[in-house]
């Protein structure tokens, strides 16, 4: 009888190392997809390139500000943003990001609080790239239908093309231009009129 306890608790090493063996096949996959850029453009609320503008460490997780130089997808109408790691001065935690001050990045990320313009990295460390990557980030974005040329965001945050510039090699006409096709049939209706008017008098 005493061997029992040691016998169940062989079991149930044998049983736990069983467990962590069928989950690595499926973590390293997850971490493996994280890493490249398709999903974390499928898995991304908005994509920015900006510079580490200043750092606010707490105890448990710090703030970093980034001045945005150019929104690749889905852009606000801001200057700055704020992006928290969950990682701090008491707390270190293995998968978030590092940043240093006046550093470029281009990044992945997640909506936590609009209002706050506070976000988060979509795929956690994979989601923080090199300014170098930004034309395959932009091919990707291209592949899944998210691209639109001048990711410009106006005062509502929405984003519009600008009167009469060119989208997809064709110029968007402005509303004033899109009514000028009716200028010239009303100008020859006029005109007739006037003409008939004229010769009904003469006559």
């Amino acid at each position: 009888m005493k061997q029992s306890p040691v016998i169940l608790s062989i079991l149930s090493l044998c049983l736990l190392s069983l467990l962590a063996l069928s989950a690595s096949p499926a973590a390293a996959e997850l971490i493996q997809e994280a890493s490249e850029i398709p999903y974390q453009v499928n898995n991304s609320d908005r994509i920015a390139i900006g510079t580490v503008s200043d750092i606010e460490p707490h105890y448990d997780y710090t703030i970093f500000t980034i001045t945005v130089e150019e929104w690749l997808y889905n852009p606000l109408p801001t200057e700055t943003i704020k992006v928290r790691t969950e990682t701090g001065t008491g707390v270190w935690t293995e998968d978030q990001a590092e940043f240093e001050e006046n550093e470029e990045v281009l990044l992945m990320l997640r909506d936590i609080d609009l209002e706050d313009r506070l976000f988060k990295l979509s795929v956690e460390f994979p989601g923080k790239h090199p300014v170098s990557d930004r034309d395959a980030v932009i091919e990707e974005l291209k592949v899944q239908g998210k691209w639109q040329e001048g990711n410009e965001a106006d005062e509502d945050g929405v984003e519009g093309e600008s009167e009469g510039e060119e989208k997809d090699g064709e110029e968007v006409p402005s509303p004033e231009s899109e009514n000028a096709p009716f200028i010239g049939p009303l100008w020859v209706l006029a005109v007739v009129l006037g003409a008939v008017f004229v010769h009904g008098r003469r006559g």
